[in-house]
C-alpha cells in the first residue's frame, strides 16, 4: 500500500486548508490542483496529481457537535478511494450507524482520535468497532507537545501507556500527530528526534502495530525522513495542494531504513 495518504479536512461539506489545529481559521482550500473545494472534486485531483487513493479524511464538523457527514463518506467510497475517517464517534454513539449508513465498508477504517476521549473506558471503542468488522486506528493527537483529549483522566497518561492500551483494545495501526505542525510545511527536523525516540519504544514494546504520522511536510525528502523513522504511512496535505508531490516522488520513496538495502514501493 501507497506510504503517502493524502488529508482531506472537511468543514460545511468543503475541503478545507487545515493550519495549527486552530480551526477557527480554516478556510476553504486553494489548491494549485484544482479550483474546486468540493470533496469529490479535490480526491480526483490529488489522485491524478499522486497516483494516491486512499484518504484520511477529517471531519471537522464532527468534532464541532454535527453528525457525520455521511453524503461525503458514501461519494468518495463510490468513487473507488479508500477511507480513513477521523470523526467524533464517541459522542451520541454515533459508531453504531456506520453499518447501516456505509455500505462499501471493504476500503473503510475508521480512526478514534484522543480528542474525543476523556476515560480509558472510552477506548472500549476500538473493541466495538472491531465486532462490527471495521478496523479501528488509534491516533494520539497533541497540541505543542501535550496531549489533547478532553478533560479525564487521560490526562495523567504517559504516551506509552495510551497506545498500549489501545493495543489492549484491539489497535494495530496508529497516528502519533501534533496538531501544531499541521499545515506549517516547516518541516520534520524539530519533530524527528522526540518523534524518533517514540517510534523507537514502541517497536520495542508493540512490534505489531504499524505507526502513521504527518505534519509539516514540504516534499518527498521529508516524508522519506519519517519512513526511516519508522512509519508504516506518512500523511500529507499541504506540499500536495502546492505540487511539491508528483507520482515520481511517491514511486521513489521507501519504506526500509537508511543504511539497509532498499527497494521502491510504487503505489
Amino acid at each position: 500500500m501507497n506510504p503517502v495518504i493524502p488529508v482531506l479536512d472537511l468543514m460545511i461539506s468543503q475541503v478545507v486548508l487545515a493550519a495549527q489545529g486552530d480551526r477557527e481559521t480554516y478556510r476553504p482550500v486553494h489548491s494549485k490542483l484544482t479550483q474546486s473545494s468540493q470533496p469529490i472534486d479535490v480526491a480526483k485531483a490529488i489522485f491524478n496529481q499522486t497516483g494516491c487513493d486512499v484518504l484520511y479524511l477529517a471531519d471537522i464538523d464532527s468534532f464541532n457537535g454535527a453528525n457525520p457527514n455521511w453524503n461525503v463518506y458514501n461519494d468518495l467510497l463510490n468513487a473507488g478511494f479508500g477511507l480513513w475517517i477521523d470523526a467524533d464517534w464517541v459522542t451520541g454513539d454515533q459508531y453504531l450507524q456506520i453499518v447501516e449508513k456505509i455500505q462499501q465498508r471493504e476500503r473503510l477504517k475508521i480512526i478514534l482520535s484522543s480528542e474525543t476521549l476523556a476515560n480509558f473506558t472510552d477506548m472500549d471503542l476500538l473493541t466495538k468497532l472491531i465486532e462490527l468488522d471495521i478496523t479501528p486506528i488509534f491516533s494520539l493527537d497533541k497540541k505543542a507537545g501535550k496531549l489533547f483529549a478532553q478533560p479525564g483522566n487521560l490526562a495523567g497518561a504517559t504516551s506509552l501507556e495510551l497506545i498500549q492500551h489501545a493495543f489492549t483494545k484491539g489497535a494495530r495501526e496508529l497516528i502519533l500527530l501534533d496538531l501544531e505542525s499541521v499545515g506549517t510545511m516547516a518541516g520534520c527536523n524539530q519533530a524527528e528526534n522526540e518523534l524518533g525516540l517514540l517510534i523507537q519504544e514502541i517497536k520495542q514494546e508493540l512490534p505489531e502495530i504499524k505507526i502513521i504520522s504527518g505534519g509539516g511536510v514540504r516534499h518527498a525528502p521529508d516524508i522519506q525522513t519519517l519512513l526511516e523513522l519508522g512509519c508504516e504511512h506518512v500523511l500529507v496535505a499541504s506540499a500536495i495542494h502546492q505540487c511539491k508531490l508528483t507520482p515520481d516522488d511517491v514511486a521513489g520513496l521507501t519504506r526500509e531504513p537508511a543504511g539497509r538495502p532498499s527497494q521502491v514501493h510504487t503505489p
